[in-house]
């Protein structure tokens, strides 16, 4: 009988260490300190890409499409005698297609053809990018749609913005737990977002060939930024 009783104590303990409250009252709570930090970190560019493009309108195809043809060979050779190699210099797009009238009675009446050929030239020194710019205008392109700059390798600047977020987010752990009388005793949790480097973009409007181009378009590069948080939820002491 007694062995009996001493099961059953034993299993009505066993109970209780299993209810929630049981739970809770044995073990220790540490206090937890949530705390989001930011970084940033900037960085010059290293690489610009640019978009080229040479339009043209001629009342037949075949001479709308011959004299777009010549105009594109030419820039793009043009541009490889500045040193640019040839793998950086790729077609974006193409398009060839009818126009029409637009006077009223004659809308479905063909007025010539158009032909577009854009390039994407990426250039790795950018003291070439102004002198990349004027060369293709001289040589026949009547648009430049777009300059970015990049920066090829992000990693050095990634590492600079993620330990700034990471002393931010203790500089402001540390002031919160001196106001509240404890310490920082610990790590329960990190999480972290780092953003991707924002390229600069400039967006160039139609630019044509004229006779007196004599000055070298000025592009200043600029620099890049990179963003980054963390967030640390710190143990704090009892």
């Amino acid at each position: 009988m007694k062995n009996i009783q001493h099961m059953f104590a034993l299993l009505l303990f066993s109970l209780f260490l299993l209810l929630p409250g049981a739970v809770q009252a044995a073990e220790t709570v540490q206090p937890i300190l949530s705390v989001s930090g930011y970084g940033n970190a900037q960085g010059a560019p290293d690489q610009a890409v640019i978009t080229i493009s040479v339009v043209n309108h001629a009342m037949d195809a075949e001479t709308a499409q011959k004299e777009n043809a010549v105009k594109a060979s030419a820039i793009q050779n043009a541009i490889r005698k500045l040193g640019i190699e040839g793998q950086d210099i790729r077609t974006r797009n193409y398009s060839f297609y009818p126009t029409y009238q637009r006077d009223r009675g004659h809308e479905n009446e063909i007025s010539g053809y158009e032909a577009n050929h854009s390039v994407i030239v990426t250039v790795n020194d950018l003291n070439l990018v102004g002198q990349v710019i004027d060369t293709a205008l001289q040589s026949g392109a009547n648009q430049i749609s777009a300059l970015d700059f990049h920066l090829r390798n992000t990693e050095k600047l990634r590492k600079t913005a993620l330990t700034a977020a990471l002393r931010d987010a203790r500089s402001k752990a540390d002031i919160i737990a001196q106001g509240l009388g404890k310490s920082i005793i610990g790590i329960s949790h990190v999480s972290e977002n780092t953003g991707n480097v924002g390229h600069r973009n400039y967006s160039m409007a139609m630019m044509a060939k004229t006779d007196n181009m004599a000055e070298r378009t000025p592009i200043e590069a600029g620099t890049l930024s990179l963003d980054a948080t963390v967030n640390i939820d710190f143990i704090l002491s009892n």
